[in-house]
Parts: C-alpha cells; sequence; structure tokens
C-alpha cells in the first residue's frame, strides 16, 4: 500500500507540475513566411524586367482566322490606306466610312521622296508583326 500511496502522490505532482508549466509557458511561434515559388517570385517582381516585352505572340487557329477575314487598315489625312491580295490600296473616307468599292491601287512609282516615305511609314504599320513581308534576310 505504501508503494501505491507514493505511486499517486507523484503521479498528482507530475500531473499539477506539467500544468503550471504549459500555463506559464510563452508561445515563442512567430508567423514564419512559407517560401514557395509564387511567394519568392512576388518578392523579386520589381526587379524582372517586363514579360511582355520578351513573350511571342501565340498562333492559334482564332488568330490565323482573324489574320485571314480581317484587314488591317491605317486612317491618315482622310484616307484609309490598306492592303489586300499582296496589293496596296487607298480609299476615300465619309465621315467615320470607308469607300472600299472605290480604293484604287496606289502607285508608287510617280511618288517624290516625301510622299514614298509618308508610304513606307504606312506599310510598316500596316505589316508590323508579320512574318511573312520578306522584310528580311531570315538569317537568325
Amino acid at each position: 500500500m505504501e508503494y501505491f500511496l507514493g505511486s499517486a502522490i507523484t503521479m498528482i505532482a507530475m500531473f499539477v507540475t506539467t500544468r503550471l508549466i504549459s500555463f506559464n509557458k510563452v508561445d515563442n511561434k512567430k508567423d514564419i513566411p512559407r517560401y514557395s515559388q509564387s511567394h519568392i517570385h512576388m518578392l523579386i517582381l520589381p526587379l524582372l524586367p517586363e514579360i511582355r516585352k520578351y513573350k511571342k505572340k501565340m498562333i492559334t487557329q482564332s488568330s490565323k482566322h482573324e489574320e485571314r477575314t480581317n484587314v488591317k487598315v491605317v486612317i491618315m489625312d482622310n484616307k484609309a490606306y490598306f492592303i489586300k491580295n499582296g496589293t496596296f490600296y487607298c480609299a476615300d473616307m465619309h465621315g467615320t466610312e470607308i469607300d472600299g468599292a472605290n480604293a484604287t491601287s496606289v502607285d508608287t512609282m510617280a511618288m517624290d521622296k516625301v510622299q514614298l516615305d509618308k508610304m513606307l511609314f504606312i506599310m510598316d504599320q500596316l505589316r508590323d508583326g508579320n512574318k511573312d513581308d520578306s522584310g528580311d534576310s531570315r538569317n537568325k
């Protein structure tokens, strides 16, 4: 019996001691940031160059369809300039409407240097982004 009484007192003393220690324990846990790939990316984002400059345009079925069906138009000096079937056209504007029925092909042989530079600027704007315009040697 004396062993049982000693064991019971020891168990009670251990229980009380652990309770006192756990109540007085200071919570030293700090909010440690989770180092994930997205967290690190957000930290270094101001140091990264703008990614849209280096991102290539995706070629999809819808973008191919849009290129086949739509025509790019540059409006300058109340005239609309566009390229259709490999020919450079000029059409008059009536308010906000383009008179496509009376479009004429542009004759660049009879132009002076100022007019020719203007037409080259317009053509560069129309061909912006096209890889099939034969404008480079393709030696990359």
